[in-house]
């Protein structure tokens, strides 16, 4: 679903929060309760969060679909006037491939991928093992899921901290031209699919998070925001934002 349409005030963007895990991810934190996380928002005044939690091979599609009933009932009518997207952290773990079925895709209320998770087991890698390679698999993967109009967003898009075989962080990105990265940015905007100003992949890798918000802007395609909170402290947006927008510039 469309949640809205390309807007690039940062002030705006960072009114929803869509990246948040709860307890059911095994990476959030204890405290990361459904209450907790609604009361945590109100507090921040953000108008609208999506809960966002891992879909990864340790479990099946009959227990996420269980996990979105349970999140709809505990989030029924909790906080009236922040809006509550039930979503999900999806794997597109090679390309053209992905965890959930049609079932879990058409639950949700908003279908959040990742595409570079390359430190998990399950996940393909590329044959050749280089930077250029890792740029050449990703780009199939995302321009394979971007086809598919599965993806609402794409997060933490093509950053490299994943990748255990490149101690540099940074090379991966570094190795993206403008044109690969305008020529996706452009299959994404027509094709309906944004892309994830995810705070800390802006703050880990500044040089790339400024290429991407300029040449999607260029492009026209949608940014929504999200910090991927594993703690409540994470869940206000304001926190990080002056940073964030100080290296978008």
């Amino acid at each position: 679903m469309s949640i809205y349409k390309a807007d690039y005030d940062l002030d705006a963007l960072a009114r929803q929060n869509l990246h948040i895990h709860t307890v059911f991810s095994r990476c959030a934190k204890e405290e990361m309760k459904v209450p907790d996380i609604l009361r945590e928002a109100r507090l921040a005044g953000l108008e609208a969060i999506a809960l966002t939690d891992h879909f990864n091979d340790d479990i099946t599609n009959d227990d996420y679909l269980t996990h979105i009933r349970t999140l709809r009932e505990e989030t029924r009518g909790m906080e009236p006037g922040l809006k509550v997207f039930i979503g999900a952290e999806l794997s597109a773990f090679a390309p053209g491939k992905s965890l959930e079925n049609e079932e879990v895709r058409q639950a949700l209320d908003y279908r959040l991928y990742s595409c570079n998770h390359y430190h998990l087991d399950f996940w393909d890698k590329p044959e050749d093992r280089s930077t250029r390679g890792y740029v050449n698999h990703a780009i199939r993967v995302i321009s394979a899921l971007i086809e598919s109009d599965r993806a609402d967003c794409v997060a933490h898009p093509l950053i490299g901290r994943f990748i255990k075989e490149i101690e540099d962080r940074t090379a991966v990105t570094r190795e993206i031209t403008d044109n690969e990265l305008g020529d996706l940015l452009t299959l994404a905007k027509n094709r309906s699919t944004a892309f994830e100003i995810n705070c800390g992949a802006i703050l880990g890798d500044p040089a790339f998070g400024r290429r991407l918000w300029h040449i999607g802007r260029e492009a026209g395609v949608s940014f929504r925001y999200g910090t991927d909170a594993h703690l409540l402290k994470n869940i206000d947006t304001k926190h990080l934002l002056p940073e964030v927008k100080k290296i978008l510039g």
